[in-house]
């Protein structure tokens, strides 16, 4: 890769191919990427994200990637005195005056990246997007940057930057949503700086989100029609689809169908018995569940409470230990 970008947001996998996504795929993804930054913005540099202004992207084949120029504050810096207030326009004039290669402009959006980068990192850490309540945190400190210890569910600790932490606290748990979208089981997306962006003391190494960790991130908007209306409460169904993950707390397994992830769990005992299909593409068996544990019918997402979990491929006999 040249070096002459400030970061990039790659989809790789055989599933990108020639370096394209559909049309819809794309659209999808660079709304997503625009709507990060700008939330972010808006944490570091609420009066100039109130600028109505175009995050300049460049689409480059080989893979789907969208990379975030290394001079992006000319884009903000050419729109200075064109309106806005004058507390903005003196923010924009005194960011420009930092020096002639931008340096004022770019930690502001380094600082953005590093936040994208350490809220994906702690969502795969803690599996949610969600948790904003850290117990039994640990401290230290490293050349003169203040680290946090959160703990997961299965005591490891993962040590991050503290301003990052705190902007992670505040994450709408819906913001990674749209670029999570088009991950599929042969498509990732990898976030990092580019060349000499790499590197600061308080970033991370680059981050990735698969298949194997989507459903952490695509929160599917409130559905304004039932979801598969033809699954009606208490049928009986076969299912082809992809098993994307596995949690004994709960007892359940998310099963990919159809472009949507459907909870299921098992009609007798615990989905430890089904850890072989883990990441696998199965048949599931059973009975549709649109009540809630009160009783009262959810009609617009199905769940399944299967009988059997049937490898497609019965050949496959590997034992996974990636289970949650």
């Amino acid at each position: 890769m040249e070096n002459d970008g400030l970061a990039y947001f790659k989809y790789k996998g055989e599933a990108v191919k020639d370096g394209y996504l559909d049309l819809r795929k794309s659209a999808e993804a660079l709304n997503g990427i625009d709507e990060l930054f700008r939330y972010f913005l808006a944490q570091y540099e609420p009066e100039i994200a109130k600028i109505d202004f175009e995050i300049p992207v460049r689409i480059r084949k080989g893979s789907w990637e969208a990379l975030i120029p290394e001079n992006i504050g000319e884009w903000l810096r050419l729109i200075a005195g064109t309106g806005f207030t004058t507390y903005t326009v003196a923010a924009l004039k005194e960011m420009a005056k930092s020096d002639f290669k931008d340096t004022g402009f770019k930690v502001i959006f380094k600082k953005i990246v590093k936040s994208i980068k350490w809220s994906i990192e702690l969502a795969k850490h803690l599996k949610t997007t969600k948790k904003k309540i850290f117990e039994n945190v640990k401290f230290k400190e490293e050349n003169g940057i203040q680290f946090i210890g959160v703990m997961n569910e299965n005591g490891e600790i993962l040590f991050v930057p503290k301003v990052y932490l705190e902007q992670f606290a505040k994450l709408p748990p819906a913001i990674f949503s749209k670029i999570a979208k088009p991950i599929e089981f042969e498509r990732e997306l990898f976030i990092n700086f580019v060349g000499d962006e790499k590197g600061d003391l308080d970033d991370t190494k680059e981050v990735s989100i698969g298949f194997i960790n989507k459903d952490i991130f695509y929160q599917l908007e409130e559905e304004d029609e039932v979801l598969f209306p033809e699954l009606e409460e208490g049928i009986y169904v076969e299912l082809e689809g992809h098993v994307t993950r596995g949690n004994e707390n709960s007892n359940t397994i998310g099963f990919q169908y159809s472009g949507h992830i459907l909870t299921c769990y098992p009609d007798r005992g615990n989905i430890s018995k089904d850890k072989s299909k883990l990441f696998t593409n199965c048949t599931i068996k059973g009975f549709i569940d649109r009540l809630d544990k009160k009783g009262n019918f959810i009609e617009k997402r199905p769940r399944i409470r299967y009988l059997e979990l049937i490898p497609v491929d019965r050949d496959i006999d590997k034992q996974y230990t990636m289970f949650s």
